[in-house]
Formats: C-alpha cells, structure tokens, sequence
C-alpha cells in the first residue's frame, strides 16, 4: 500500500466572488515583546522593580525613600511650570542637624494624622518625617487615546511627608518664663469663659455672648489665647465643644503682656493660635 504524505505549504489562498478577489494571509508576528531585564541591565543599565525591592533609593535629602529623619529650614515659594500658580515649598538647610552644601527645595504633605500647623511662608521649620516618591502626571502619548487634559510631564517626583513639628513644649511657668517670645506648643486644661460682648470687641451684627478661652498648665498657672481685649479672643462654638475642659496642645507663640494697664490681670499670653489638638501623650 502507498502512503500518502500531505505537505502543506504557507502560501496565500485566493477565491473569486463575481469580481472581487481577496487574499487570506498568515497573521504578522507582534512586533512588541518583552525584554529581558537582564539584557536590559547589559545595555543601558535601567533601574527594575527589583532593584527597589533589593536595595535603599536615595531622595533628594541624601537618604533613602522612608527614613525617618529631622529637617530644618524655611517656608519659600516656587511654581512648578511655566503657567503653574506659586506653591509652598520647604527650603530644606539641614537634615538631621547637619548643614546641607546647597538647600534643596522640596514639596510636603502633613500626614493625616499629624498634630502639625500648616507652615507659613517665610517661617523657619523643623519637621520629623521622611521623604517619599512616585510618578506624577501624563505619558504624552496617552492623548493618542484619550482626549487630552492639563497635566505636567510623566515624572519621578518626591515630597516630604511630615509627621510631627520640633517645638519646645511649655507645661508649666518656669518653662513660659524660658521661652518667651518664641513659638512653642503648651500642653494643658482648656477652659472656657462666656460673658457680654465687650464694647471694644463688639459689633452692631454680634449677638450672644462673648466666648474666651484659657489653657490652664499643671501648676495652674493661666495663659489667655489672645488678651481679652483683641477681637481674635473669640473662640467659635466649635472649638468651644470640642476642648471645652480637655487637655489640648496649642501651637502659638507666648509673650508676657507689657501693657498693665490695658490688661492688669494677665502678665502672659499666646499671642499667635497656629492649632489646637487633643492631646494624647502615647500612641
């Protein structure tokens, strides 16, 4: 008996339909593939994935990506892109007490949880936090698919991430007689006061009654958020229900009061009210 060997050939395949003809043809190979990451470090030398899993990536602070470290400097301005409104930014000059060669400008968030005032341009700052990163805005091609939006390059840009502000902590008269004038966080008993709107604060529109507050420290001694005579000594009902009678830390600064005349009761004061939290002395 004779076997029969079928060949088949990779050839195109015709048929007529009235007069059209058309061609059946293999399908193109994907011309897209994988490379291999090691051919990839043989060539070029691009950072993998695995590289970041196996080894510290440093930050523009000279440490590496979520390392808790302290760093000190000033509040600055800087746009980010030519038609970019001016943002806040923290002019980096030390990092863990050590003097830096060049500052290095970079941006924040405060953590979530943090007790942390939001930083006002010009102000001097010391922060524990880290420094952590990530790829911001669009590849350019993507618009090839999607209608196109404002965005800035496809980038790896880093922020710093601030969880906590080094401030002297003021508990009792001893420590505001140490640091007065300076911007500190004083840790006690917030208790409230209502009376009749003063004259000298009061307005046609005020109705009710005119709310203060004090921060009472553990050796009872007083200290007044703004003298009574300022308007800024107002404390909203929501603040009020919150603290009222809780232990609290109030960044401000704290000053003693010159004017007795005005003020014959109080020697000291928070003259400037950054935030106010509860206090909580462990995690």
């Amino acid at each position: 008996m004779k076997k029969l060997h079928l060949i088949l050939l990779s050839l195109p395949v015709f048929w007529f339909e009235g007069q059209a003809m058309q061609a059946l043809s293999a399908p193109q190979p994907c011309t897209e593939v994988n490379i291999e990451p090691t051919l990839m470090t043989k060539g070029s030398n691009p950072l993998t994935v695995t590289d970041l899993a196996e080894k510290p990536l440093l930050g523009q602070l000279g440490q590496p990506l979520g390392k808790i470290i302290t760093i000190s400097g000033v509040v600055r301005q800087e746009a980010f892109g030519a038609k970019a409104s001016p943002k806040d930014v923290l002019s980096v000059e030390y990092v863990n007490n050590c003097p830096l060669a060049v500052p290095v400008t970079i941006e924040f968030n405060l953590f979530v949880t943090a007790q942390v005032a939001k930083p006002v341009l010009g102000r001097s700052f010391k922060y524990v936090g880290y420094e952590t990163g990530g790829f911001t805005g669009t590849p350019q091609e993507a618009f090839k698919f999607v209608p196109a939006v404002a965005t800035t390059g496809y980038r790896f840009n880093t922020s710093f991430q601030v969880l906590q502000e080094e401030l002297d902590v003021v508990k009792t008269k001893t420590d505001l007689a140490q640091f007065n004038n300076r911007r500190v966080q004083v840790i006690g008993r917030y208790v409230s006061h209502s009376r009749p709107a003063p004259a000298i604060t009061s307005s046609i529109d005020f109705k009710g009654n005119y709310t203060t507050a004090k921060i009472v420290l553990e050796d009872g001694t007083e200290v007044p958020i703004y003298l009574t005579y300022l308007k800024q000594s107002l404390r909203s009902p929501e603040e009020v229900k919150a603290y009222d009678g809780k232990i609290v830390k109030v960044v401000g600064q704290i000053s003693f009061d010159r004017d007795q005349k005005l003020n014959p009761n109080q020697s000291i004061t928070l003259t400037t009210f950054d935030g106010i939290w509860q206090y909580q002395s462990k995690f």
